[in-house]
């Protein structure tokens, strides 16, 4: 018999989670079921039928799950999936990679919170212990509103994905943590974050780049633009800026290029 109290891997439960959200002010419905396509494409659904904000889509399998720029998430039991509407605070000017900062920062503050895992960033939406992946965050724009989705390998065994090295956030976890709790964290933190204003926004920003593993350290990128470079900052909007090996700055947008770490990272161009 299942009960609130947290069970290691436990069935996702719907009732808690929307007792958590509730307890912050979250009244909006939360779906789960066994099995989906894609909880991004129930929420994109959901939100074209008008479902209301933070509404949340959650599945213990998805069959074709997605990350940026279409690449396939792979689900395997143990992880954590779904995906939530957002209306409030997404304005149809605001660029998509603000609103992945919100979303990244919220998803890491709710890993740190519930099971005292803390987790560091590649940009610009994975979430990595080391140079192993353990989830990522995928923001998708419909006018004045968003869908997020999160996708985490919470107790799914380590292994490859994509020929990246992956891990599971119960690996760094400092205790014992639920799903549903964590799930229902990571909604309300990333509510708070994309909600952000001034003083607020400046920590969530801040801690977005405190928590990057790529400022110093040289990349190789690759897509709309090829080309290798050290990683110097971050733009506001989420923007990487790399000095090249030519020495010159550029500005370069995550929806264009993928990158990777060169072999030695470590070092800087003099």
């Amino acid at each position: 018999m299942l009960t609130d109290a947290p069970i290691p891997w436990a069935p996702l439960r719907a009732s808690v989670i929307q007792k958590q959200l509730r307890a912050h002010g979250i009244h909006a419905p939360v779906t789960v079921t066994d099995r989906t396509g894609s909880t991004q494409n129930d929420a994109l659904a959901g939100l074209r039928a008008g479902a209301r904000h933070g509404s949340v889509y959650a599945a213990e399998h998805q069959m074709q799950g997605r990350g940026r720029r279409g690449r396939r998430w792979l689900s395997t039991p143990g992880g954590l999936l779904f995906s939530m509407i957002v209306r409030d605070g997404v304005a149809s000017s605001d660029p998509i990679g603000r609103l992945t900062i919100a979303a990244v920062a919220g998803a890491v503050r709710a890993i740190q919170d519930c099971t005292g895992a803390s987790a560091s960033i590649k940009w610009p939406n994975d979430l990595v212990f080391g140079l192993a992946k353990a989830g990522g965050v995928l923001v998708e724009t419909r006018g004045e509103a968003a869908v997020v989705g999160v996708g985490l390998n919470a107790f799914n065994a380590a292994g490859l994905a994509e020929g990246q090295p992956t891990t599971t956030v119960a690996a760094y976890a400092a205790r014992p943590f639920d799903r549903s709790e964590l799930l229902a964290a990571c909604v309300v933190q990333i509510l708070d974050c994309l909600t952000a204003e001034g003083a607020a926004w400046d920590a969530v920003y801040q801690e977005w780049v405190g928590r990057s593993t790529l400022l110093g350290r040289k990349v190789e990128v690759s897509g709309a633009l090829r080309t290798r470079g050290v990683v110097e900052d971050f733009a506001p909007d989420g923007a990487l800026r790399l000095r090249d090996e030519a020495g010159n700055l550029r500005q370069i947008s995550s929806g264009d290029v993928s990158l990777r770490l060169m072999a030695d990272a470590q070092s800087r161009y003099p």
